[in-house]
C-alpha cells in the first residue's frame, strides 16, 4: 500500500485539532490549519503502489449539498500507441471589432504548429466561427467548418482539414485564411463559440457534413477559442450589460457542462480534450479598457474561461502583444491532455491511481474533470482509477455562475474546503 496524502491524515486528525480550541484558544488551532492546508498539494506516487492524488492547488473542491449522495468511480484501461494523435479546432470570433486579434493569432500559428510536430504529435486542424454561416442559398447552420485559403484566389483548394501532411506554406495559409474569413459579423451581440463548437461536433441531419473529417476516432481533441465577449456576448449574466438587448438567456448549447457532456457521449467517457480561450480575463480591467478603446465595448470570457477550466485547457489574454505565450501554454496543456484520463467528474476526497506495470515515480494532479500525468504513461500499461462523484456535485467553475481563474486559492478558501472535507 501506498503513503497516505498527508491533507488526508490532517483531515482524518480533525476533530484533534478542533479540540485544541477548548483549552488553547483559537489562535493555536488557527496555526496548526495553515500548517495542514499549507501541506496539501499534488503528490507522488510509484506505481504500481496506489496513493491518494491531490487537486492542483487552484480549483476548489466540488460543492455537493449537504446530504448528496456519492457514488463509487472505476476507471481501468489501457494506453493505446495512437494517444499521440491530435485534432484542433479553431473557433474564431469573426465580429467587426476582431479582425486585428485575429491577425496576431494568424501570426503565431505556424510556430504554434511547428512545436507539436517537434513533439511528435500528429495533427490536423478545422476552423470555425461564431456566427451560423450560409450553407446554401437559404440554410445558414452553426458550426460549420470553413475552407483554408492557400491564396487569395483558390477559396477551396485546401479543403477543410489542414493536415500534419499538408506541403504548403502554413504562414501564408493562416493569413488568407483570417482575412477570408474578416470581420463578417458586424455590430452583433450574439457571438456563440460554445454553441458553434457544440454543433461542430454534431453529427445529425444536415444538409452537409459539418466536420467532414475533422475528428479522428483515436485522436485527442484541442478547440482554441478566441473572442473579446463572451457567450451570447455577456454570458447571460445582466450585471455585465452595456447596450439595450444586449442580455440574452443562455440556451442548453451555449452552456459549458452540457458541452464536456456532449463531447464525452459522442465520443466516448475516455475522450480526451481541452478547450482553450484567447479573452479578456475576468477581472482584467485594463485588458477590457484597452479593447474598448477601438469602439465597441468588449466583456469578460466568463464562460469561455469556465469551459477552459473544466477541461484544463489554458487561458491566455487577448491584450497580449502577440500570442506567442498564449499558444505555448496551449501546448503545454495539450501535451497535459495527451498524458491525462478523464473522469466523470470533479472528484470528491481521495483519487486512488494504480498504473502496471510500473513506470517509476510519476507527479500527477487534478485538473477540472481530469487527472493529469506529469509524463505520457506508455503504450501497453494499464490505468486504473477510483475516486468519488456526488450525484449532483457542481463543477467548481460553475459554482455562483461565474469563475475568476486568475487568482491561487486564497487562505479563506482552503480554510473553507478544510472544513468541508473534515466533516
Amino acid at each position: 500500500m501506498g503513503h497516505k496524502n498527508p491533507c488526508v491524515i490532517m483531515q482524518q486528525r480533525g476533530v484533534w485539532i478542533m479540540s485544541l480550541k477548548k483549552w488553547q484558544g483559537v489562535r493555536w488551532a488557527s496555526v496548526l490549519l495553515v500548517l495542514a492546508l499549507s501541506a496539501c498539494g499534488p503528490v507522488k506516487f510509484s506505481a504500481p503502489s496506489k496513493d491518494d492524488v491531490g487537486t492542483d492547488g487552484k480549483t476548489p473542491d466540488p460543492v455537493p449539498t449537504p446530504g448528496a449522495t456519492l457514488r463509487d468511480v472505476h476507471y481501468n484501461s489501457t494506453v493505446q500507441a495512437s494517444d499521440n494523435k491530435l485534432d484542433i479546432i479553431l473557433v474564431i470570433d469573426d465580429s467587426n471589432s476582431m479582425l486585428p486579434d485575429n491577425r496576431k493569432l494568424a501570426a503565431n500559428l505556424s510556430a504554434f504548429i511547428t512545436k507539436l510536430q517537434n513533439s511528435n504529435i500528429d495533427w490536423q486542424m478545422c476552423a470555425t466561427v461564431t456566427r451560423a454561416l450560409p450553407v446554401t442559398d437559404t440554410t445558414n447552420a452553426w458550426g460549420a467548418s470553413i475552407y483554408w485559403q492557400k491564396n487569395a484566389t483558390a477559396s477551396t483548394s485546401l479543403g477543410m482539414v489542414l493536415k500534419k501532411s499538408s506541403n504548403v506554406d502554413l504562414n501564408t495559409v493562416f493569413a488568407h485564411t483570417i482575412e477570408y474569413i474578416g470581420a463578417g459579423y458586424k455590430n452583433s451581440d450574439d457571438e456563440r463559440a460554445i454553441k458553434a463548437a457544440y454543433h461542430h461536433v454534431y453529427n445529425g441531419d444536415y444538409h452537409y457534413n459539418p466536420n467532414n473529417g475533422c475528428y479522428r476516432a483515436d485522436a485527442g481533441i484541442a478547440y482554441i477559442i478566441i473572442s473579446d465577449e463572451d457567450e451570447r456576448s455577456i454570458g447571460g449574466d445582466a450585471s455585465q450589460q452595456v447596450y439595450a438587448g444586449e442580455l440574452k438567456a443562455l440556451e442548453n448549447e451555449d452552456k459549458p457542462q452540457v458541452f464536456v457532456d456532449y463531447v464525452r457521449s459522442t465520443f466516448g467517457a475516455t475522450q480526451r480534450f481541452t478547450v482553450n480561450s484567447i479573452i479578456v480575463k475576468p477581472g482584467d480591467s485594463s485588458c477590457k479598457a484597452s479593447q474598448d478603446a477601438g469602439g465597441a465595448k468588449s466583456h469578460y470570457g466568463f464562460k469561455y474561461a469556465e469551459l477552459s477550466q473544466l477541461t484544463g485547457g489554458g487561458i491566455g489574454s487577448i491584450c497580449d502583444s502577440d500570442y506567442s505565450t498564449n499558444l505555448n501554454l496551449f501546448i503545454d496543456k495539450i501535451k497535459d491532455s495527451l498524458s491525462s484520463v478523464p473522469l466523470e467528474c470533479t472528484p470528491v476526497g481521495t483519487v486512488n491511481v494504480t498504473i502496471t506495470p510500473s513506470i517509476g515515480t510519476v507527479e500527477s494532479r487534478v485538473e477540472g474533470q481530469s487527472i493529469v500525468f506529469s509524463t505520457a504513461v506508455p503504450a501497453g500499461r494499464t490505468i486504473d482509477i477510483t475516486y468519488k462523484c456526488a450525484d449532483d456535485s457542481r463543477s467548481p467553475s460553475s459554482v455562483g455562475g461565474k469563475v475568476t481563474p486568475l487568482k491561487e486559492e486564497g487562505f479563506l478558501s482552503r480554510m473553507l474546503s478544510f472544513f468541508r472535507n473534515l466533516f
